[in-house]
This record gives structure tokens, C-alpha cells and sequence, in this order.
């Protein structure tokens, strides 16, 4: 039975257990034995499971609790099962409710412990509930104090933060004290043991790193220039795809100088395909400061650096490390899924304080020396080792005897995203105007998505073949000839466009388009990957 392998393994790892644990462990796993699944149903005689979750602030001081009516005592949250045998899901939901606190999160899968608790004869919704046992287990949280939260009025009342130093002086249960004051240990003591993993995984992996990095063309040399460039190519992009790009891109701009002096159609031809073309215009109005405000010399302290156009955290923090030495992190996606998993970190990481607190930490880390190694053992390990996606070649990893959600079980659930705003679909009919030989391409507008591109004429929707005919002849094309429609797809970061293509022979070329051929669509025009995949 799955639940029966997770109590086992659990609690297990939790050792060593008090001797009322051992007594609660055994005693539940007979009844789970016998009674099955219906031990999480509220309605089984012989007891049944439930969950509570011990909910402490980040720094491990204060608890949120609440006055709960059945008990007339201050307590922890928690619940029935109801069949569901998710346990810690039980847990993290009770918490929410019986709090109204939005923002609680898992401090472990570990359970923290299991016990065998009295419940008093009560009413529940007006009709009365015999005496009867609850076999607890018990799940860490950790809450942000900065968040509302209210009282469930029929279960509870009077829900606030505690110091855990006064506990005792809130509860009136005796042998709850006990409990808790074992729950904070616990939390404490894993917390602590959470807080020291930056620094145990410092000598493993720089000793790991020399041996198991990958030889990429951008890790030939230090130059501040091309780091900051590859860096840019590689955010949004495979590392593969990038090769080939960075490599033209330096061969035709070598320096700062050429970057900031590089026209615009050259520069959006360089960068033609990867996309997000804003990256390739701050660049160069970086460049341009650089030249005009540092003397075409890279500034050096992480400051400057940060101020330039275009230019975050990540990328300054890569910069100057690697090119500099100095011991500030570079933390992307890689590196908090690297980290999440480490330290079993249950939070968003797509919470900025999140991110800022694993920084934080990173940055106590660093070494005197090799800084810009420790900077890239951290982009290594993440992006070959512990992949995304419940993925990770663990059996590979350095760090593995001090991650603690190998340790648990946990590394598919890790790291915890929010859900993403949903992507919006757009349909469009893209024309193929086709005349002598040439093709009718228009300039984007200066501000928006694909800004100041080349595109394909286009309109929202999906047209008939007589209104697509109809369009071209108020275009002023003169269409002859409908030769065919496709349909394609490209996917941008919020939204989706699901296009046909329509290819109409003209026999006029208005001047409100461009009239480029296939030469001159391979040179001189960047044509986007949404508009050139009609042409593919």
C-alpha cells in the first residue's frame, strides 16, 4: 500500500524516534494493515488518520496558531484525511483553511512526527461526535508573517502568531506541550541543518566542476565582453542553438566599439532567430554608454554593471564574477532548481524574495579565490545534472549525500513555480504576395511585440479564400492567382499565433510594401522566425 511505504520510510528517517513515536508508528501501521484505506475515512471505527501542520515563521521563532473550539485550547492546525492520501497535501490544505493564510508552503516532506491523540465528545454541525482517537501525523510549514489571516468560525477563533517561547503559556492541553515543544526542535534543527548546505556543497562541487564542464566556446577566455555577450544569447535559448550565433556575432563584432557602432539592420540580421530582439538593442545601447561614459572599457564593480540597459542581477552577477573574480552569485533558473532541491525549499521561486534570499546565501559562499569558477559549476550542475522536470541524473550529482530532497523523496516535486498567466491565442491570415519574383514585406511599428522588424502583410483572423483576394485587391496588388494556404503556429512567451499562410500570385507591387527577393530576405531584411516559418 503506498501510504503504508510512506509512513515507514518517513518516519523512519526521522530517527531517533521518542519511545511514544515507536508505540504510534507500529500502532498505525497494524490498523493500516487491517483496515486499509478505509483508515483515512472518517467514519472507521477503530480511529482514523489524520493530519496537523506546525506552522512556523522563516526564522524558526514564532508560530501561528489558533483557539480551537473542540479542544477550548490553543493549538495547531490540522484535519481528516477524508480518503485523500496525500498527507502532506492533507496538512498544507487544513493550514490554509483553519488560517485563511494564502501563502504557507511545506517545510518537508518529513514528517515530524506521528502520535495517538484523544479527541473529547463534541458536536459538529449541530450533531454529536462520539470520543474517538486520531492517529496524527504531522507536517512542517513555514509561513511569511506579512500576510492576512482570519478565523474559521465554526472550527476556530482568535488565529495569531506566537512566540514559541510562550507557547506553554497559551495551551492548555498538557500533553500537547510536549508535542510541540518537540515540533519546534525539530523545525529548528532542520532549519539549521538547511542553512549550512551553501557551505558543505562549496569543496564537492568546485572539485567536481574542472573535470565535468562542458567546452564551450564562451569559457575560452574571461574577456568581460564575450561573456556578457553569450550570457544575453543564452537567456531564452539552447545552449546548442547559441554556438553558431555567438560565434558570427563576435566575428562580426568583435568589441564594444563595433557593437555600438553596428547598424540596426545588421545587427537585428545577426540576431536573426533567436528572438526576444530587445536583447540585442539594449546590448547595443550598453555598448554605446560604455563607449561614450567608460571609454569602450567594460566597467568593473557589479554597480556599473548593473545600470546598464538591458543588463539584471543574473547577467551582472556573471560578469562579475567570471571576468572580474568578484564574489557576487548569478542566480537564474537553474540555479534556485539547483538549490530548491538541496535544501527541500518548498517555496516559490519565482517569489523575488526567494530569490534574494538564495543569493543572499550564495554570496556568503564565495571563495576568495575562483569566484567566476563557482559561478559556472552552479550553471554546470543545474544544466546537466539536476534537470528540470523531475529529471535529475542524481546517481551523477556530487552534491547528492547532502541534498535533502534526494534524502526525501521529494526532487520530482521541486522547484515549486507558480502557475503561469495562461497564454493567449491569437488567429491571423498571413500573405505571401508573390510578384516578378519578389515578396511584399512591411516594417513593424517602432514599439511592441517584434518591434521595428520586417513582417509579412497580415490581419487578425482567420480569412475565406474571397476575402484574403479581396484584401490583396484593396492592398492595390492586383492578385491573379491563389496558389495555396498552410497553417502554422509560433509560440511567443504570453502568447500564441496560429496563422494560415495564404501564397497570391500579384500583378502590381504597391509602394506601401517592400518588394524583396530571396536574396535580399537572406541579407538585408531580418525577417522574424513567426513570420519566416510561412516561408519554410
Amino acid at each position: 500500500m503506498e501510504i503504508q511505504e510512506h509512513l515507514t520510510a518517513e518516519i523512519g528517517a526521522f530517527c531517533p524516534c521518542t519511545p511514544e513515536e515507536q508505540t504510534a508508528k507500529q500502532t498505525l501501521l497494524a490498523l493500516l494493515a487491517e483496515q486499509g484505506a478505509h483508515l483515512l475515512d472518517r467514519d472507521c471505527r477503530a480511529g482514523h488518520i489524520t493530519c496537523s501542520g506546525f506552522i512556523l515563521s522563516p526564522d524558526m521563532t514564532e508560530t501561528l496558531m489558533a483557539y480551537h473550539l473542540i479542544y477550548q485550547s490553543v493549538g495547531w492546525t490540522g484535519g481528516h484525511t477524508d480518503g485523500d492520501p496525500d498527507l502532506p497535501g492533507v496538512a498544507l490544505r487544513e493550514a490554509k483553511e483553519e488560517t485563511s493564510a494564502a501563502r504557507i508552503c511545506l517545510f518537508s516532506r518529513r514528517i515530524l512526527s506521528i502520535d495517538i491523540l484523544p479527541v473529547p465528545p463534541h458536536e459538529k454541525h449541530g450533531k454529536p461526535v462520539p470520543a474517538h482517537m486520531h492517529y496524527n501525523v504531522t507536517y512542517g510549514l513555514v509561513a511569511p508573517k506579512d500576510q492576512p489571516v482570519a478565523d474559521k468560525p465554526d472550527e476556530n477563533r482568535d488565529v495569531r502568531w506566537i512566540p514559541v517561547s510562550e507557547i506553554a503559556s497559551h495551551c492548555t492541553e498538557a500533553h500537547m506541550l510536549p508535542i510541540y515543544q518537540k515540533l519546534v526542535r525539530r523545525m529548528q534543527a532542520l532549519y539549521a541543518r538547511k542553512q549550512a548546505i551553501p557551505g558543505e556543497m562549496l569543496s564537492p562541487l568546485l572539485r567536481w566542476y574542472p573535470s565535468h564542464k562542458r567546452d564551450l566556446p564562451w569559457r575560452q577566455n574571461r574577456e568581460p565582453y564575450h561573456v556578457w555577450v553569450s550570457e544575453v544569447m543564452l537567456q531564452q535559448t539552447r545552449t546548442e542553438a547559441v554556438k553558431g550565433y555567438y560565434a558570427r556575432f563576435l566575428a562580426a563584432l568583435p568589441d564594444v566599439q563595433a557593437l555600438a557602432d553596428c547598424p540596426e539592420e545588421q545587427l537585428l540580421k545577426l540576431w536573426e532567430g533567436l528572438g526576444y530582439y530587445n536583447r540585442v538593442r539594449h546590448m547595443q545601447k550598453a555598448a554605446q554608454i560604455i563607449v561614450r561614459d567608460y571609454g569602450g572599457r567594460f566597467p568593473q564593480t557589479f554597480a556599473e554593471v548593473r545600470a546598464l540597459p538591458g543588463i539584471g542581477d543574473y547577467t551582472a552577477g556573471a560578469v562579475c564574477s567570471i571576468s572580474f573574480g568578484l564574489p557576487v552569485p548569478a542566480v537564474d533558473g537553474n540555479v534556485l532548481r539547483v538549490m530548491a532541491r538541496l535544501r527541500e525549499d518548498f517555496r516559490n521561486v519565482l517569489d523575488p524574495a526567494v530569490k534574494q534570499e538564495v543569493a543572499g546565501a550564495l554570496a556568503e559562499i564565495y571563495p576568495q579565490a575562483d569566484c567566476g569558477m563557482l559561478t559556472q559549476a552552479l550553471m554546470e550542475i543545474g544544466a546537466t545534472v539536476c534537470l528540470p522536470n523531475g529529471a535529475p541524473h542524481c546517481g551523477e550529482c556530487p552534491l547528492k549525500g547532502i541534498c535533502l530532497a534526494q534524502e526525501n523523496g521529494s526532487t520530482r516535486l521541486l522547484p515549486v513555480r507558480e502557475k503561469k498567466t495562461k497564454r493567449r491565442t491569437e488567429q491571423l491570415t498571413v500573405f505571401v504576395l508573390l510578384c516578378d519574383g519578389k515578396i511584399a514585406i512591411r516594417k513593424r511599428p517602432a514599439k511592441g511585440l517584434l518591434a521595428g522588424l520586417w513582417e509579412l502583410p497580415h490581419t487578425a483572423g482567420f480569412l475565406t479564400e474571397e476575402q484574403a483576394i479581396a484584401l490583396v485587391k484593396d492592398w492595390c496588388a492586383k492578385p491573379s492567382e491563389l496558389r495555396k494556404i498552410v497553417e502554422r503556429k509560433h509560440i511567443f512567451t504570453h502568447i500564441t499565433w496560429e496563422m494560415q499562410g495564404v501564397f497570391i500570385e500579384c500583378s502590381a507591387m504597391p509602394p506601401a510594401f517592400v518588394w524583396a527577393d530571396e536574396a535580399a530576405l537572406a541579407g538585408a531584411y531580418s525577417l522574424p522566425t513567426a513570420f519566416r516559418c510561412i516561408l519554410n
